[in-house]
């Protein structure tokens, strides 16, 4: 990196800096330590009007996992909590990952609902961080529920169906947060 560094800066005939440089700059100008903030300092700026920096999402555009495995819940003896199974094991699958791990199988209540499998048979309209418009509002995507019927919208507590909703932008790729 040395080496590409100054030839770059040869070819490009740019200025260059360094961290000291760049931290003494931002406390001067009693500034909080962020990227935004040192690329300010770095360009030299000092009392200049800034805007909000732009913050970016990326967000798979196919999510290739048609299977998904639901883990039973079961009652915690020691708190009376709902958990999952996998927050109950024994270590048997991670032991070799952390040897000092408790045995908390034991601590096992009654099974209150049984694990299960879900196959996805085909891809739904509305995916999660898909942006719709409902009731005249923007609301984000959560999830789909009941084969595609209904989508789970956040800021919402009840399903909405999906022939109410309108889509306003399709979350997948970058996605401005």
């Amino acid at each position: 990196m040395t080496m590409v560094r100054w030839k770059l800066v040869n070819q490009l005939g740019c200025r260059y800096t360094y961290g000291y440089v760049t931290k003494s700059r931002r406390i001067a100008l009693k500034l909080e330590k962020t990227h935004a903030t040192d690329a300010f300092c770095i360009a030299g700026s000092t009392d200049q009007k800034r805007v909000a920096p732009l913050k970016l999402e990326q967000v798979r555009r196919n999510d290739r996992s048609l299977q998904k495995f639901y883990d039973a819940k079961y009652e915690d003896t020691r708190t009376g909590e709902v958990v999952s199974g996998q927050d109950l094991n024994c270590g048997r699958r991670t032991r070799n990952t952390n040897l000092n791990t408790e045995n908390l199988h034991k601590h096992r209540g009654p099974k209150i609902s049984a694990g299960r499998v879900s196959i996805r048979r085909s891809r739904y309209p509305y995916r999660p961080k898909d942006t719709v418009v409902y009731g005249g509002k923007e609301y984000l995507v959560k999830g789909v529920q009941n084969k595609g019927a209904y989508i789970k919208l956040a800021g919402l507590d009840k399903p909405v169906k999906t022939g109410d909703v309108s889509i306003r932008r399709y979350g997948r790729g970058f996605r401005v947060v």
